[in-house]
């Protein structure tokens, strides 16, 4: 759970960030050529990674096949990419070029996002002086460099932003989502605010921020899709009355409107704390909506799937899947056209299973689980990814590293 610094430091705080937020500004403009990591023998050198990687990987595919990762570490951020489904990676490129203090967990975690055009966006958290804060960065040549990394709260030397969320509509708008403390006006109730920038111009001199919602539960990631208009779909964890957390979905305008937003879940959750389980949402093209969640509510506990026809106004019964008793979680769900994809990760006690679902009529029945690959030690949360070469799992381990586990053939 993200703790704010005391308001006598934030104050003591402010001049150093109004000097770090005008370098940024005037430095903005200037390219960082990301050093590459290479061996004295030229090979790729991944000796300063641990085993496969940071544990928080985000992966991501270009318009032309290419499986990006962004990859965190304690100080640094790095960019790597693979032409063969994630058998090798480049040289990994480092994005920010000054040590910073990254945090990272499961759920605040890096994102990274290709556009229609090849350009590539990251964005990440890094506590500076106390402030935690979302920074974004962007290379313009296909990853060779990178920009000086910004922050996208006009708030930053005030207020914490965090758990950052890059999403890219059909027509080829980038948006970065994130959740803000800045409105916070009594420090002793939960929750915080989902702000939102449109990335549109090369280098994104002038990020407007625009406010999305309130009361959004504190350690829960958005997850968000687009509808049959382009416009964001939002579905998060928001904290209703009397500390219950459950979902609610917000619909955002790019046309300057005021975002709407309506409650989904009533799994009656009442904590006075973190649930850190994030839930997700994909949009098919046919305008249907498909959700996952995770909830330990006093109607109903575990993981649930439900989908709507009508655009999100009113959702099908909420059907279980995974097992309760191997402590399921963290589940991913994708939309491609009738076909519907699940995974979400179990634990038997000795390993962790990641485990794939799949639907063939848009969610009205389901075919068997199947385990897909399995770890006994640390490993992060599965991820659903899409490309011109088929649908796949994103997983990584401690042990075997990065997994991309192919379902369009072997499913």
């Amino acid at each position: 759970m993200m703790r704010c610094a005391t308001q006598i430091h934030r104050q003591n705080s402010n001049l150093l960030f109004s000097i770090i937020l005008l370098a940024s500004s005037i430095a903005v403009n200037t390219v960082v050529y990301g050093e590459n990591i290479v061996s004295k023998s030229g090979t790729a050198d991944y000796t300063h990674y641990p085993s496969g990687g940071g544990m928080r990987v985000t992966a991501t595919f270009g318009p032309e096949g290419r499986l990006w990762r962004i990859v965190p570490e304690k100080k640094f951020i790095y960019v790597d990419y693979s032409t063969d489904l994630g058998e090798t990676f480049s040289a990994p490129v480092r994005i920010n070029r000054q040590p910073q203090r990254i945090k990272v967990s499961k759920q605040n975690r890096p994102d990274i996002l290709v556009d229609h055009s090849g350009r590539i966006f990251v964005t990440y958290t890094a506590k500076i002086d106390q402030i935690t804060t979302q920074l974004i960065s962007i290379s313009n040549d296909s990853g060779r460099s990178f920009s000086v990394p910004i922050m996208l709260s006009k708030k930053a030397p005030e207020a914490i932003s965090f758990l950052g969320r890059l999403a890219l509509s059909p027509s080829g708008q980038v948006y970065a989502f994130w959740l803000d403390e800045r409105d916070r006006t009594d420090w002793r109730k939960p929750g915080y605010s989902i702000y939102s920038a449109m990335l549109g111009s090369k280098n994104n001199q002038n990020l407007v921020n625009q406010k999305i919602a309130n009361s959004l539960c504190e350690c829960c990631r958005i997850a968000v899709s687009f509808d049959k208009d382009n416009q964001p779909i939002l579905f998060t964890r928001f904290i209703y009355p009397d500390n219950i957390r459950d979902h609610g979905l917000i619909r955002v305008s790019s046309k300057g409107e005021k975002p709407s937003s309506w409650r989904v879940t009533f799994d009656q959750w009442k904590i006075r704390g973190c649930s850190e389980h994030g839930p997700t949402i994909s949009i098919n093209g046919d305008a249907e909506y498909h959700v996952a969640w995770f909830t330990q509510g006093s109607t109903r506990q575990g993981l649930f799937y439900a989908y709507s026809s009508d655009q999100g106004l009113h959702f099908s019964n909420p059907f279980p899947f995974g097992s309760l008793e191997n402590m399921s979680g963290y589940p991913d769900v994708l939309a491609n056209g009738k076909n519907i994809f699940l995974t979400w990760k179990e634990f038997d006690g000795t390993k962790t299973n990641i485990l794939v679902m799949q639907s063939k009529n848009g969610g009205k029945s389901w075919l068997p689980s199947k385990s897909i690959a399995e770890s006994t030690s640390d490993s992060d949360i599965p991820f659903l990814l899409r490309s011109i070469k088929g649908i796949f799992v994103s997983w990584n381990t401690k042990d075997k590293g990065y997994h991309l586990i192919p379902l369009g053939q072997k499913y």
